[in-house]
């Protein structure tokens, strides 16, 4: 066993490469991921373990472990609530990129950028690297945990009851589930890295804010359309051979665009919290 962690801490490159192929592989057969989401998988898998390391994998495996499992949660009340939405729990290949893409990206370059620049950056590197998760993991807390809320959730733009799934509108439940996602993320950063007080509540707190930045443009700039059909609205922008017409929103902005662009805005606070309130005080 002591002679297996170094390799799980810091694993070589052909090991990264074979767990993360066998883990989407096995995420695929147990139909949590599409075919091109496996694929996205297991390059962010083995981006992430292979130059990142143990440490930074076991947040990732927090994140995908535990968002698949409140998919499933409630499954059946949620399922009206998630007409509007363009896809299902399987996740595809964007949904992959939209949630992993900025980590696998921090990962990416934690090696490079740590030797480079200061003594302080790697851990600079590992707190938005956590920031990133913490963000995607809130937000999806949030929408799984929210879903199940007897409250009529409202629309951050104009404070209005709007159907359960609605992109852009919170629920008390949907708050406190987005404070716990980023909390455990935060967590399982605290288990493998030893993060201080301080460092604890930045990751935290920029989790949270991250997703709340999320629900903005959820109410703002993601794109609603209406059904031709049915009078409903839906984030599909069509349905077979008919168009739906644009209601709210940019064209390209869809629900991957805005997961993405909140971790981008969660790793953003994460800096500005530690540039201007932790490190300028050590």
């Amino acid at each position: 066993m002591n002679t297996l962690i170094p390799h799980l801490v810091k694993p070589e490159l052909w090991l990264a490469a074979l767990f993360a192929v066998g883990f989407a592989a096995l995420a695929y057969g147990m139909k949590l991921l599409s075919r091109s989401g496996a694929i996205a998988t297991a390059i962010v898998g083995f981006i992430v373990f292979g130059l990142g390391g143990g440490k930074f994998l076991v947040p990732l495996l927090v994140f995908f472990a535990t968002s698949s499992v409140l998919s499933r949660v409630g499954r059946r009340r949620k399922a009206g609530a998630n007409a509007t939405a363009v896809k299902g729990a399987t996740r595809d290949a964007g949904q992959v990129l939209a949630n992993g893409g900025v980590a696998a990206l921090i990962a990416l370059l934690f090696q490079p950028l740590g030797h480079l620049m200061s003594l302080e950056m790697p851990r600079y590197l590992l707190l938005l690297y956590l920031a990133a998760l913490a963000t995607v993991n809130a937000d999806t807390w949030s929408t799984e945990l929210g879903g199940l809320s007897t409250a009529a959730p409202r629309l951050l733009s104009n404070w209005k009851q709007v159907p359960a799934g609605t992109s852009g509108a919170i629920t008390g439940l949907g708050l406190f589930a987005a404070l716990a996602g980023s909390l455990v993320i935060t967590l399982s950063g605290w288990l493998v890295w030893r993060l201080n007080a301080a460092e604890f509540v930045v990751v935290a707190w920029a989790g949270f804010l991250g997703s709340l930045f999320d629900s903005v443009l959820g109410a703002s700039v993601q794109a609603l359309y209406r059904d031709p059909l049915t009078g409903q609205p839906t984030e599909q922008p069509r349905t077979a051979n008919v168009s739906h017409a644009l209601i709210r929103g940019v064209p390209w902005v869809n629900n991957d665009v805005v997961n993405f662009l909140a971790s981008v805005v969660g790793v953003l606070c994460a800096f500005l919290l530690l540039r201007f309130g932790l490190y300028p005080y050590r």
